[in-house]
């Protein structure tokens, strides 16, 4: 299962607590269940109005060690056997992270490519569905370990032969697939580098053959680089031709013109190079270099090239055009470049310095340009960056032309073959196809928006702004839809670099994500946007927006409650700053702290806010919300808060001038109100309350009783959390526990009769037994590496999952981070199965209406587990089922809708009705019928074999699907 073990055979993330005397806690010694004796599944709390006398920490009588208490008696191999015939399963990882790289257009724009960081995925332009995914073992593993860390770097059509892509990683691999059937994936080539950068693909023309040339930018040093050539067969040797070598910081490198022409960028430097001759073998190769200074760090690139045939066959390069975005805002043009370079004084070996070279310069942008393209008719510039604009150059003129309030930073931006359309690639993990004429969108994808940690840094590092910390450091807030169970709602931001500014986090949009298509399905605001392009403030520093912190749907699905944070940043704040108050204290008083509540229709409409609370919880400031909680039988919602409140949240119907207040369609208004608010004691320190300098250090998380009669509270200082047992209908304190959290609270979950609490420990306890049943101790770790362990509790199978970071020597989790799952049944206190994921898990959620459970990784990846017994995995793109949807050149061409055998027998009234027919069906918008699999399985899994309905009945069922409703006739 690739668990990880020390040698006392404990896993890597949680180790069995040893209980010594002094480590008693405030508990009485635990009784020992019999195995006789049956638990029931949904206990009540015994009454009681006061605490159950507990001895003090210093109490050091004899304590008899309960399950789960012992050190694990198995040895590790007997252990790692056990696990490795768990009925629990790991599916592959599926979705994933587009990469900083150029999509690719199929020749006839039927398709395009997107590389991932873990794939190739390939789209259908129409329809924007998902045709095939190619996974790619960018990871390598040597004995159960991972030795490299490695990255693709770049990615290219094959000229010579359009199903094929080349793709290059960081480590000196590279793959020649076939993205119509993933041939090759499995089967890469590797070149003797210490680091690949980037990579083109050109096809030149030899005396006797025309074949796919790799121009490959290597890493020598830090401030050095080389250029080497290879084809097929030196790629089979590891033979390259070297082509240039420079001694300026590589960043990126471009070709045209069938490989005569090569650019190369350097931070403040551009390296052109022209072919000397022509090539009548690949050792031929042979360029001149020439070299010249840019005014500004340069971000993105783009040549354009016009050739020209002469009589004895060889082709000449005519003209060529330089457009070089940069990283403040500039973009420099450079017409007909070649002419201003040197004629004479360079050689192979020893390029020339064409010195300062004056270009046209265009400037619209204010951070780095991302990307920068020539239109196809070369008439126009196409830019982007982290304004969210699209901006059209007209050169002639130098009128500009906008596409203002796109989603995200424009990462790439790429011309199709016809130059009838442009694809672009965005900072959220999205990818779209806008037509050049209308600039009306015709393709769009969508992934999982959430944060990453990135392979390489963003453009917009080259200049030091806002510095980002490049780790995760809280959670993914996600929930599970109830009445839909392939939808994931999760919060995310604008963007990884909107989303970052400096260590703060920004997530205030909701994206609901399909994970039966494997697409985002909308995206939504649920707190504060700043939807513009001035997205930073006149002093150039990034406008912040609010952080979602909690979400919970009601049993029903039907509502939906949220809480936003947002604090002014620390130099907005310093003109207020009165006595001896300090920044941080300034920042806190002016938080804004939100509970929202939101109906949830249709798949087609956003969830409409019902009700905002502000200052649901306060003392003479805003105070944090902890936690939020949804009753399993009705709506019905509590909170808790730093204030040491429960309240509890109902709707009323909304009443205007003492009449019921109706909407446009009739329908009833609601409101949320709170319904009861009930004061938390504080166990331990009398004067909690009134001491200022705990209160950020404080903690707390509820729960509800399956039933709903019971609401369980924990709050308190670290170490100091006791757990409250709150009758949700009269509101008083049935039970108080105390002595259980080491550490702050993380999480309480109920499961039954049991509470599963943690903190720094994960302990399960029987509330109706008062019995400690077993606990564990988490692994020391850094506060980043507390934060993010999780825990889920799945009611269906009976189960709770625990996702934990490994501990490692960095106290920050940055890329390379990894975590390890466990899943427990309350019953025994050894885990069912352990498994340790490649990258760092930031959301782990039960899977709606099956016994799994649904991860989010760093990689904007998505696991399913599932026990073995599961019917089918839980998450299922249509690509994974076989049903790619390519159709044979044969069949895919478009059918006749009425067909005349034979002309000379039909008569002449049967020609006018088959002509009739045609004009009818011609005035038809005719489109490919796209059903969701998850509408297929609400068919066939209705009921069980023996109970369904007629054949005949479900027949027409699955034809409803597929046809659309007829026209209706006009008059």
């Amino acid at each position: 299962m690739g668990h990880k073990m020390d040698a006392n055979g404990e896993t890597a993330a949680l180790k069995k607590r040893k209980r010594e005397p002094k480590d008693v806690a405030p508990l009485t010694p635990k009784r020992q269940r019999s195995k006789s004796q049956s638990k029931p599944k949904n206990g009540t709390p015994k009454d009681a109005t006061e605490p159950k006398d507990k001895p003090t920490p210093a109490s050091t009588a004899p304590v008899q060690p309960a399950a789960g208490d012992l050190v694990p008696t198995e040895s590790s191999a007997l252990l790692e056997a056990r696990e490795s015939s768990s009925t629990w399963k790991v599916s592959n990882p599926m979705g994933g992270r587009m990469l900083d790289i150029d999509p690719i257009f199929s020749p006839d724009e039927r398709h395009l490519v997107i590389t991932y960081n873990t794939s190739i995925q390939v789209y259908g332009t129409n329809d924007s569905l998902l045709v095939r995914r190619i996974p790619l073992p960018v990871t390598r593993w040597e004995s159960g370990k991972e030795s490299t860390t490695a990255y693709i770097v770049a990615s290219a059509l094959s000229k010579t032969a359009p199903e094929y892509v080349w793709v290059a990683c960081s480590d000196g691999r590279v793959w020649h697939i076939n993205w119509t059937t993933g041939e090759g994936a499995e089967t890469p080539h590797t070149i003797e580098a210490k680091k690949i950068l980037d990579m083109t693909v050109e096809a030149v023309e030899f005396s006797k053959s025309t074949q796919d040339v790799l121009f490959v930018l290597q890493k020598l040093t830090k401030a050095s680089g080389q250029i080497v050539a290879y084809n097929s067969e030196a790629l089979s040797t590891k033979n390259g031709k070297l082509v240039h070598t420079y001694h300026e910081s590589p960043q990126m490198l471009r070709t045209a013109a069938g490989g005569r022409l090569i650019v190369a960028a350097a931070r403040e430097t551009v390296q052109i190079g022209l072919r000397t001759k022509k090539a009548r073998s690949f050792n031929d190769l042979e360029f001149r270099f020439h070299s010249f200074g840019v005014a500004d760090l340069i971000t993105s690139l783009d040549i354009r090239a016009l050739t020209r045939r002469n009589k004895d066959g060889s082709v000449e390069i005519e003209s060529a055009n330089l457009a070089l975005g940069c990283s403040h805002g500039a973009i420099f043009e450079y017409t007909d470049i070649l002419s201003k370079l040197p004629k004479v004084g360079a050689t192979p070996a020893t390029p020339s310095k064409a010195g300062y070279i004056h270009p046209r310069k265009h400037h619209w942008h204010r951070r780095a340009v991302h990307s920068v393209k020539y239109s196809e008719d070369g008439n126009y510039l196409v830019s982007g960056g982290a304004e969210t604009v699209l901006v059209l150059w007209q050169l002639d003129t130098g009128h500009r032309d906008f596409l203002p309030h796109l989603s995200a930073t424009i990462e790439n931006i790429v011309v199709s073959p016809r130059g009838s359309s442009y694809a672009l690639h965005l900072d959220d993990n999205s990818a779209m196809i806008l037509s050049t004429a209308e600039m009306k969108p015709t393709m769009y994808v969508s992934g999982i928006q959430s944060l990453v940690l990135g392979d390489r840094h963003s453009k917009e590092f080259l200049v030091r702004r806002e510095k980002s910390s490049g780790e995760i450091s809280t959670p993914l807030v996600a929930a599970s839809n109830p009445t839909n169970p392939a939808q994931i709602f999760l919060c995310v931001g604008s963007g990884q670099q909107a989303a970052t500014v400096g260590d703060e986090v920004s997530t205030p949009l909701l994206q609901v994500f399909d994970t039966a298509s494997f697409q985002g399905v909308s995206k939504h605001a649920i707190a504060r946007t700043n939807a513009t392009e001035a997205n930073i403030t006149t002093q150039g520093v990034p406008i912040i927006e609010p952080r979602v912190t909690k979400l919970a749907f009601s049993h029903d699905g039907k509502w939906l409650a949220s809480v936003d944070e947002w604090e002014p940043p620390e130099s907005d704040v310093v003109p207020f700053l009165t006595g001896s108050k300090t920044v941080e204290e300034a920042c806190r008083e002016r938080r804004e702290i939100y509970l929202k509540f939101w109906e949830v229709g249709s798949e087609d409409t956003p969830p409409q806010l019902v009700s905002r609370i502000t200052e649901a919880h306060h003392t003479d400031k805003p105070e944090t919300i902890f936690d939020v909680a949804s009753d399993p039988t009705s709506s019905r919602f509590a909170s808790i808060g730093n204030d040491g409140v429960v309240r509890f949240w109902t709707s009323k119907l909304r009443k205007r001038d003492g009449l019921a207040a109706t909407g446009p369609e009739g329908q009833q208004l609601r409101a949320w109100t709170c319904s009861r608010a009930v004061a938390l004691p504080v166990c331990g320190q009398d004067d909690a309350l009134e001491d200022s300098t705990n209160e950020d250090s404080r903690s707390g998380a509820i729960a509800f009783s399956e039933d709903g009669s019971v609401l369980f509270a924990a709050y308190g200082a670290p170490s100091e959390a006791a757990v409250v047992a709150i009758d949700t209908e009269t509101g008083t304190l049935r039970d108080i526990v105390s002595g259980m959290f080491r550490g702050e609270v993380r999480a309480i979950k109920s499961l039954g009769s049991c509470l599963l609490m943690l903190s720094d420990d994960l302990t399960v306890y029987d509330i109706v037994a008062d019995e400690l049943l077993y606990s564990f101790s988490l692994k020391e770790t850094s506060e980043a590496a507390k934060r993010l362990t999780q825990l889920a509790v799945n009611y269906t199978s009976r189960t709770f999952a625990l996702v934990a970071p490994i501990p490692t020597n960095d106290q920050r989790l940055r890329r390379g981070a990894k975590s390890e799952l466990l899943v427990f049944s309350v019953e025994d206190g050894e885990p069912q199965m352990v498994h340790t994921f490649p990258q760092l898990i930031t959301s782990v959620l039960p899977a709606a209406g099956s016994s799994g459970f649904v991860l989010v990784d760093s990689a904007a990846q998505i696991w399913s587990v599932t026990e073995g017994a599961e019917q089918g995995p839980l998450l299922q793109p249509l690509v994974d089922t076989n049903m790619d949807g390519d159709v044979p050149e044969a069949e895919a061409a478009p059918m006749d809708l009425a067909v005349v055998e034979d002309e000379g027998d039909a008569s002449d009234a049967e020609m006018q009705d088959a002509d009739r027919e045609d004009e009818d069906m011609e005035d038809l918008d005719i489109h490919p019928a796209v059903v969701a699999p998850q509408r297929l399985a609400e068919i066939f899994n209705a009921a069980p074999a023996f109970a369904m309905p007629p054949i005949e009945d479900i027949f027409y069922q699955v034809a409803g699907l597929f046809s659309a409703k007829p026209l209706q006739a006009q008059n």
